[in-house]
């Protein structure tokens, strides 16, 4: 199953094929427009959305707690703290990027997302790590570089869908690029 799903990352990588085409009619241009949004709204742009390019090396990420609240702008930029993004430094693996160290491995690989069925990148911790096995990331991306991820925690009976995050691999604007 995990030489299936690496042929498959692989083919993807070289062709570039599967990049994300959102139908919704809600316009994502960066991190932020996501961090915005309301729970539907993000589900609606997840669902409209497809795999499109694998992230390769870091990426900056931004948690999102209680989508539309007031307090998700604020919450999201004080995580940065803490939790940075992810790091994808090699085909089929991925390592949270957390108070500046990389920690907690994930299985990378293409798989159905619980959220709709649907191809999705998959980050699974089950096999990685004791302290977060009961975690299962899934991201698409939803402009170039900029990835809409939902987070869920296995229990019993149907996962439960915890967060959605976002992730940012497009390069940093310099401060006289603007």
């Amino acid at each position: 199953m995990l030489r299936i799903s690496t042929a498959i990352i692989a083919i993807l990588m070289i062709t570039g094929t599967a990049r994300a085409q959102c139908s919704c009619t809600i316009t994502v241009r960066t991190a932020d427009d996501l961090v915005r949004m309301s729970r539907g709204d993000l589900e609606a742009v997840y669902r409209a959305s497809e795999i499109g390019t694998i992230p390769m090396g870091s990426t900056r990420g931004r948690a999102i707690f209680n989508p539309g609240s007031r307090l998700t702008v604020p919450l999201s930029r004080g995580t940065r703290v803490l939790w940075q993004g992810k790091a994808f430094p090699e085909e089929g693996k991925m390592i949270n990027r957390i108070a500046g160290v990389r920690a907690i491995d994930a299985r990378v690989f293409i798989g159905e997302s619980w959220l709709d069925g649907k191809p999705t990148l998959v980050l699974d911790y089950y096999e990685t790590t004791l302290l977060f096995k009961d975690v299962r990331d899934e991201i698409r991306e939803v402009a170039p570089g900029i990835y809409l991820g939902v987070m869920y925690y296995r229990q019993p009976g149907e996962p439960k869908l915890a967060m959605f995050f976002t992730l940012d691999s497009n390069p940093r604007p310099r401060l006289f690029d603007r």
